[in-house]
């Protein structure tokens, strides 16, 4: 106990003075369920939950396995009932709706994160649980009804030509804006490429960018198709650094805004093009000598990944050459993950599903001819971009705030 104060940094004397949750009946229940469950999983690390007044529950593992230690702060016995009916999902609501917070604002979340990990991973751990269904598994019964109600969510997401327009204008038409709050000034939304930890995010991306171009080969002779084109500035780089001719199709009006806007700007209206139109309109009659398509495809969605990789192959040259960079979960997750719904598919790209390594290679051989030449593991790449990322916008909370209440009060006007 003496330890896990001089951890949370509160005194005696703050603690003599509670001010006690008062939990219902049902979240009473729901709070033994989930510290048992707690109990039961954490094998690595050392996670201390510390509710409204003075109950500490202490729960810890293997600290050789992961030194980590954290304090979760409850302050409304929601949270338990949350994890229990809405598992993962619940966790990201209890955190979103304040139900908890962590003495370390910085790292606190991530660092619980690291814990689940570790313990997931731990042989202890796997031995108690079942390793495919994610943390959460002991209490899957009591969140049963709950994920049934997001898979049918996801489920009637499916990126048809109609619904994939639906599902990324709930993400990319936030607008500009926003994106321009934590991105940097290049407008890359996909992980930067870093020599150093505290290297500029913008020269990162740029790294990036030239790895891209390095990967694909490019000439002035070439014509080139980006599948997915976020905000021009890499349509601008290609060019710029190659002469070639590029071609970009986008499905966000709001993307499509700023990157005619750009290459005006940068007086590149004769090498490159967008067109507002889904990667299955595109007429297979036109070849093109390559195609990129940079973190695309977790929006074509587990039923149409054979689909995307035909269309490709219709589209490309022969001795063509195709650029993929895309964000993977592990093999052994995938199945279970693309049935399944989570934070991601649920808050951030609803109808989005991150493919694994293995399903992009079988989606491929069954729908074309294309071969993998190369294969680059970047991954640890977008820790530090995210960590920027979350910078930029903390940075400019402020700045959000202000133009949040502007477009509302535009809105009350009209």
């Amino acid at each position: 106990m003496a330890a896990a104060h001089s951890l949370i940094g509160e005194t005696n004397a703050l603690l003599s003075k509670p001010n006690h949750m008062k939990p219902s009946l049902i979240s009473a229940a729901a709070r033994l369920l989930v510290t048992r469950f707690l109990g039961t999983y954490i094998s690595a690390g050392c996670l201390i939950l510390l509710e409204e007044g003075d109950t500490i529950l202490t729960f810890e593992g293997d600290m050789k396995k992961c030194s980590m230690k954290i304090v979760l702060k409850v302050h409304n016995p929601q949270f338990y009932w949350k994890i229990m009916t809405r598992a993962d999902l619940g966790l990201a609501d209890a955190y979103i709706d304040g139900d908890i917070s962590f003495n370390d604002e910085n790292e606190g979340l991530l660092n619980l994160f690291l814990i689940l990990i570790a313990s997931i991973e731990s042989k202890s751990s796997i031995l108690k649980l079942n390793k495919r269904r994610g943390w959460w598994t002991p209490l899957i019964f009591t969140a049963a009804i709950g994920s049934t109600s997001y898979f049918l969510k996801h489920f009637s997401r499916k990126n048809t030509l109609t619904q994939a327009r639906r599902n990324i204008s709930r993400h990319y038409e936030l607008s500009n804006d926003l994106f321009a709050l934590f991105l940097d000034e290049t407008m890359t939304y996909s992980t930067a490429v870093f020599k150093k930890e505290d290297e500029d995010l913008k020269v990162a991306q740029l790294r990036k960018m030239s790895t891209l171009i390095e990967k694909a080969r490019i000439n002035e002779k070439h014509e080139v198709l980006d599948i997915g084109c976020g905000w021009g500035s890499f349509a601008i780089e290609v060019v710029n650094r190659t002469g070639c001719k590029y071609t970009s199709i986008t499905l966000s009006n709001e993307q499509l805004k700023l990157a005619e806007k750009k290459v005006e700007d940068a007086g590149l209206q004769d090498r490159i093009k967008f067109l507002l139109c889904d990667y299955r309109q595109l007429p297979d009659s036109y070849k093109y000598d390559r195609i990129i398509s940079c973190e695309m495809i977790e929006h074509v969605g587990h039923e149409y990944m054979e689909e995307f990789f035909g269309c490709c192959e219709s589209l490309l040259a022969e001795d063509g050459l195709f650029v993929l960079q895309f964000i993977s979960i592990p093999d052994e997750r995938y199945d279970e993950y693309r049935r399944s719904s989570d934070f991601i598919k649920e808050y951030i790209f609803p109808g989005g599903c991150l493919p694994s390594l293995s399903r992009i290679i079988s989606a491929m051989a069954n729908a074309s001819r294309l071969c993998v030449e190369h294969v680059e593991n970047i991954g640890i790449h977008y820790y530090q971009t995210l960590r920027c990322w979350r910078k930029n916008l903390v940075d400019n909370q402020r700045l959000m705030k202000t133009r949040t209440c502007i477009s509302f009060c535009y809105f009350m006007v009209e």
